[in-house]
């Protein structure tokens, strides 16, 4: 295999491990409250491929539910959930980002949740990885839908669901009327949900995001009333603008 065949398929595989708070964990008589908490993410592996990084993965969590039992206390009760990245090894011709080309998230015990595969490294001419769009199998979360979103590196956010990707089905169809005149087509970045989040005073006020699948996590805590009424509230509001 020659050097540029070797750049081009090398990968390290970046275990990240998420807990809750500046201190890790939290307490029964004070769990983390909507409408946001604060995370702690720390990368705590590098693997030279998928297979070791999960095996690791697993591992780690098994030894320390373990270790937790003999002490008398719950370990997953410190942990939010776990993020694989795959990034290219040596890549000299983006070195400002860390370009990504897969990645994938997990429930605190381990288990796969989400997996984005598209990649967002530029081939040799600088072209991306075309996203042909996610099937309804692979749609986790429905139109309405409250979930967890990790909003950068150390915030979640409660969120409610506006849209999710466009199906294969969608992406055909707007390539078909538009996007095969122009050249275009979809890559990576939007292999995205739309989210509703931080539903100002102003009953239209509204701020929405567009997180990666690998980025939202089911509820784990009880959602208040208001909070509940008001993100339905923006979400019948969007509906009514966006159909």
């Amino acid at each position: 295999m020659n050097n540029k065949e070797t750049k081009k398929d090398s990968s390290v595989f970046e275990l990240n491990e998420i807990r809750y708070g500046e201190c890790g964990f939290y307490d029964d008589d004070n769990p983390p409250q909507y409408p946001s908490f604060e995370v702690n993410r720390l990368q705590i592996g590098l693997f030279t491929s998928f297979a070791k990084a999960e095996q690791g993965m697993k591992k780690y969590v098994k030894e320390n539910i373990e270790n937790s039992k003999k002490r008398g206390h719950e370990w997953l009760q410190c942990i939010f959930g776990f993020l694989i990245f795959e990034y290219p090894l040596d890549n000299l011709d983006n070195v400002t980002y860390f370009d990504c080309k897969s990645a994938r998230n997990y429930l605190p015990d381990g288990s796969l949740l989400d997996e984005c595969l598209v990649s967002n490294v530029p081939d040799e001419e600088g072209d991306f990885e075309e996203f042909l769009g996610r099937p309804v199998e692979k749609v986790r979360y429905c139109n309405g839908e409250l979930v967890e979103e990790l909003y950068g590196r150390d915030t979640v956010r409660l969120a409610i669901i506006g849209n999710p990707p466009f199906s294969p089905e969608k992406i055909n169809e707007y390539k078909t009327k538009y996007w095969n005149k122009s050249g275009f087509h979809q890559d990576s970045t939007d292999d995205t949900y739309y989210a509703i989040g931080d539903v100002g005073d102003d009953d239209d006020d509204y701020i929405h995001s567009h997180p990666s699948p690998i980025n939202l996590f089911p509820l784990r805590f009880p959602v208040s009333d208001e909070l509940r009424k008001n993100l339905e509230k923006a979400y019948r509001q969007y509906r009514a603008d966006f159909d």
